[in-house]
């Protein structure tokens, strides 16, 4: 009995050691950690110092007008505007824009609008990650040097059947293949799944940790591989602080 408490006590230490290391590792990998669901200015501004990359939702508007909303049918008012006036400011830092209602009719305005913002605050293509469910209407943006995503809607792989994961992963090589996009997105249950898939294209990786803080990504075997996967480019995680929505 007294060898088994000794045993319970050293591995209860080593698990202390090692929350601690992975608590001590938080802000060490701004080149891949990023903020989740920065949808207002005062979440900007008290959590937006502590990462180089934040995540925003946008829904088109009139004439290409950027409304930073979760919600098409949802305003608070916000512009995209004063976003780019914060990557000016912030050389270096990137913004990562999941545009919830990309269509036929609006991704000309949209690209122009875009544009326009880019070469108002002398912000370059590259440090933006243009996200969406329509990858096909995408590759005016690709081939302009903007950084495009395809967000990969589906059910986790543990409700899938063999049949239907197969067929997810199917479809994703068609998009991978097309040229329309440079990444896939996909919520962090998908990574296991595709880690290995598409070798062969020349496509990257992005995801995230909504109900993960940063602590846990090091915290977790899964979240290490993460961080090491050079093909995986950004890994977005929770922080709501005291100015979510």
């Amino acid at each position: 009995m007294k060898k088994i408490r000794i045993i319970f006590v050293i591995i209860l230490f080593l698990l202390v050691i090692y929350s601690l290391w992975a608590w001590f590792q938080v802000g060490s990998r701004p080149d891949k950690i990023g903020l989740h669901r920065c949808n207002s200015l005062e979440k900007l501004e008290e959590k937006g110092g502590e990462y180089a990359l934040i995540e925003v939702d946008v829904c088109i508007r009139e004439n290409g007008r950027m409304d930073v909303t979760h919600d098409e049918d949802t305003t608070f008012g916000l512009d995209i505007a004063p976003y780019f006036a914060y990557l000016q400011q912030h050389d270096g830092n990137r913004m990562w824009m999941d545009v919830k209602n990309l269509d036929e009719e609006n991704k000309e305005a949209f690209f122009l609008s875009l544009d326009s913002l880019c070469r108002t605050y002398d912000i370059a293509h590259e440090r933006l990650i243009i996200e969406s469910r329509r990858w096909d209407l995408m590759r005016l943006l690709t081939i302009h040097d903007f950084y495009t995503s395809y967000y990969v809607d589906a059910p986790k792989p543990s409700e899938l059947t063999r049949f239907q994961t197969d067929s997810v992963i199917t479809r994703l090589d068609r998009v991978a293949a097309s040229g329309c996009v440079r990444a896939l997105s996909f919520p962090g249950w998908w990574y296991m799944t595709l880690r290995g898939q598409y070798k062969d294209r020349d496509i990257e990786f992005l995801t995230w940790k909504h109900r993960s803080v940063q602590w846990e990504v090091f915290l977790h075997p899964v979240g290490k591989m993460m961080l090491a996967d050079d093909r995986l480019k950004a890994i977005l995680v929770k922080d709501k602080g005291r100015y979510h929505r």
